[in-house]
């Protein structure tokens, strides 16, 4: 981390790149890390550039299009896994301001601005025409002699296809709310037609277990200031225990984790123990003998879940906050 205390801005120039953040289409990589990484990164290139926004230096052009780029993903990233997001409440910009940012990235690469017109305004695209579809992508993960292709339709639906060689693209009926859930049935319709294995149930599960751990990924920018810590945390928590699909209980760990580290949010705003708050919760009280091992599901939270360059802060907040039960140790 010498370099980055040194010169944040080259640093940030080669490391903070959307493309190196961001894994679209791997949906094994945690939701929760990589937009906390964009939104922390945006916030800090963005300083950069505030700072520098009177010097000719060819960095500061570059640090401009690396802001730019960086709302320009985070806004994608929301589309993509249908996260709920406010400009201002996100970044503290007004959301004109915001979308300048983007709309100056987009005039500089144009399969983003066509892309930006798809997730939004659509003027060139037959809205609501679920026939007329963007392709976004290939399936960089899949094996065997059929390719998954994705797409955005009129609907401004995830929608996936099958392409063999010499065939033309065969488009799902299904259109998905977000590019997870497209994910799993393609790959589930993959798994039947390459192997006809029977791992097919595991994807059912898999994408039903979806659907309830999406509606947190919804609320991500909710969870660390939601006056129900507690209760969402014994939700989540009981939902991983009824996953049963190894994706499901992928995603459900993490939220849980998250959900752990807002509980421990709450204590610190409360200035109370963890044991405390779980321990007079108002709707859904929890045992406070869980104290321990729910610090320790926010500390999960801080290794896999967050920017690697708030790891340090959020440790030393974490040590701040009492576990309270004795039996639990004070970490």
């Amino acid at each position: 981390m010498r370099e980055l205390r040194t010169a944040p801005a080259a640093w940030h120039l080669q490391h903070s790149r959307p493309e190196s953040l961001v894994s679209y289409f791997d949906p094994w990589q945690p939701v929760a890390r990589q937009l906390d990484m964009l939104v922390h990164r945006f916030g800090i290139v963005k300083a950069l550039c505030d700072a520098q926004k009177d010097s000719p230096a060819v960095e500061s052009a570059e640090l401009a299009q690396l802001r730019d780029s960086l709302a320009f993903h985070l806004l994608k990233a929301c589309v993509w896994w249908q996260v709920d997001f406010s400009p201002h409440a996100v970044t503290g910009m007004q959301a004109t301001s915001f979308m300048q940012h983007v709309r100056r990235h987009t005039d500089r690469m144009m399969d983003d601005e066509t892309l930006l017109d798809v997730m939004t305004w659509q003027h060139y695209m037959h809205r609501a025409d679920s026939g007329h579809i963007m392709v976004t992508g290939a399936d960089p993960l899949c094996r065997g002699n059929t390719t998954i292709m994705y797409g955005i339709d009129g609907h401004r639906g995830f929608r996936f296809a099958m392409r063999r060689a010499g065939q033309p693209l065969a488009w799902n009926d299904i259109t998905h709310t977000d590019f997870i859930a497209a994910c799993l049935n393609a790959r589930a319709l993959h798994c039947l037609i390459e192997t006809e294995c029977a791992a097919i149930g595991e994807w059912d599960l898999a994408r039903e277990e979806h659907i309830q751990a999406s509606r947190h990924h919804t609320q991500y920018f909710r969870n660390a200031n939601q006056a129900s810590a507690v209760e969402g945390y014994a939700t989540a928590l009981e939902q991983l225990s009824r996953c049963q699909s190894r994706f499901g209980r992928f995603e459900f760990e993490n939220i849980v984790n998250m959900m752990a580290f807002s509980v421990v949010l709450a204590a610190r705003e409360q200035d109370a123990s963890i044991a405390d708050l779980l321990r007079h919760a108002a709707t859904r009280p929890v045992s406070s003998r869980v104290a321990g091992g729910l610090k320790k599901r926010a500390r999960a939270h801080v290794a896999t879940g967050t920017d690697p360059l708030r790891r340090a802060e959020l440790e030393t907040l974490l040590d701040q906050v009492e576990t309270g039960f004795a039996l639990s140790g004070r970490n």
